[in-house]
Order: structure tokens, then sequence, then C-alpha cells
């Protein structure tokens, strides 16, 4: 009870009402990629995970359904504070969609088109490989429709928003390529290069690092795998533990010990390029 004590309930209050009434849906465009605004489908998903967690706890360390009810509302808060990693698969996911756009560009200026009507001709390629409703192609109708502007200007607002370096570095490259002139298509071209070098590195990092990261959820799952296991073939045996104070304590503890290498093991497998 004096952890629920410890919960600042202000600051939940807070977030939550700030997300709600800020609902939006996929279908808008965003203005701020740091910023994210759950749906109900996040809601719902985000949700369902802490419920199943906080059962498997319950079941696995407790062995109470008191402590899974008491702790049960806090599984529907939850949801709003997952805004970094939701923040970050979306900025991922944007990152691949902006790489087969840099790839289209590419090829649009080597066939000696227009900055301006390379742009306007990514979009169809665009929608075939990521859809209609993919974030980059809704990002260059909105650039293409205000092509009045320098289009240097109007892609480099389009990069402060990501927030994302490696198209902000684009974007800089972009500028100063305009401004000088010269032989802007291949300065792009050789920039373009280095940047799709840098984006494959990454992806070839989480590949290599997905199946480390499969062996860690298999891993984590294991101690509730082996607790249930000795709860159903020796029940008696574990008894202690669920029914004393100080077998509650070790429970705890072990409880506590698990977060930690959980969280450790997710450090090492976050690499950053």
């Amino acid at each position: 009870m004096g952890t629920m004590k410890s919960i600042n309930f202000t600051n939940i209050k807070k977030e939550v009402l700030k997300n709600v009434t800020s609902l939006k849906t996929q279908g808008n465009l965003i203005k701020d990629y740091d910023e994210y605004f759950l749906n109900i489908k996040d809601l719902v998903r985000e949700a369902s995970k802490a419920v199943i967690a906080l059962f498997l706890i319950a079941l696995t360390f407790y062995r109470s359904k008191i402590i899974f009810i008491i702790f049960l509302p806090l599984c529907f808060v939850y949801p709003f504070f997952t805004k970094k990693k939701l923040v970050d698969e979306r900025k991922r996911k944007l990152l691949i969609e902006f790489k087969d756009f840099l790839r289209v560009i590419k090829t649009n200026l080597e066939a000696s088109y227009s900055i301006e009507n390379s742009f306007i001709n990514s979009v169809k390629e665009l929608k075939m490989v990521h859809g209609e409703d993919s974030m980059m192609v809704k990002e260059l109708l909105f650039m293409i429709k205000r092509l009045s502007n320098p289009i240097e200007n109007v892609f480099k607002e389009f990069a402060d928003k990501t927030k994302i370096e490696t198209i902000m570095d684009f974007s800089e490259v972009f500028i100063i390529a305009k401004k000088n002139g010269g032989n802007i298509a291949k300065i792009i071209s050789n920039t373009i290069n280095i940047i799709n070098d840098k984006i494959e590195i990454e992806l070839d990092i989480e590949l290599k690092t997905a199946e480390k990261q499969f062996e860690q959820n298999i891993m984590n799952l294991l101690p509730f795998f082996i607790i249930l296991y000795m709860n159903f073939t020796s029940s008696s045996f574990l008894l202690p533990l669920y029914t004393t104070f100080v077998g509650r304590a070790v429970m705890t503890l072990a409880l506590v010990v698990y977060y930690i290498s959980f969280m450790i093991s997710k450090k090492i497998l976050d690499i950053e390029v």
C-alpha cells in the first residue's frame, strides 16, 4: 500500500488529460514527431500488455488476486507513459520510408529531372511501396502543395519537425547546394549515398540484434515458466513463499532483481549509431 501512496496521481491525471483531449488518428498530418497522442488502438494494445504482465506477476510472485485488483487501474494509465517507445518506433518507420524516398529522388535526378519534379514524381512510387497512408507520402503531398515557396525551405520545415538527425543533415546539405549553385544533382546524389550507407548500417544492426532480442524475450519469460511449473508440480514446497511475511519479502526482492536484470538486458541491446 506504501507504493500506491507514493504515486503522484496529479501528474498521472495531467498526462492522461493531455493525451485524451489531444486524441488524434493516424490520418492527420503529424505536427511534431517528438509528440505522440494515443489513439484507441494504442490504448488497447499497451493496456493489454500491462494487464497480462500484472496478471503474471500477481500469479507467479504473490499468488494473490488482491494484488492484481489493487494494481489493475494502473494498467489503464500505463499506455500514457509509453511515449518514448512509441515515438522511437514511429521515427524508425519514417526513417525507412525516407530511405526509399532518397532512392527515388536519386533516380529522378540522374534522369535529369528538376528537384521539384523529382519530389512530385516520387509520390507515386512511394505509394506503391508504403501505401497512401504512409507518413512520407503525406509529408510529400503537403510539401508539394507549398512549392510556391523555395523547396529547400519547405523541406527544412519537414526536417525540423521530425527531429531525426539523418533527415536534418540532408536538409542542411540540400540548403547549401541550392544556395551555392553548381551541380546540385551530383552533390545531392553523393549526400544520398552517404546517408543511405548510414541508414543501411542502422538497419543491419537492428537485423543482427533481432535474434538476441528474441532470446532476451524468452529469457524474460523463463522465470515465470519455472515458478509456475513448480507451483503446479510441487505447490506445497513453495507455499511458505506465499503465506508468510518473510516469504513475500523474498518474492518481492526476487521481483526487484528480475526488473533490474530486465532493464540491463534492454540497455545492452540498445545500440545507437
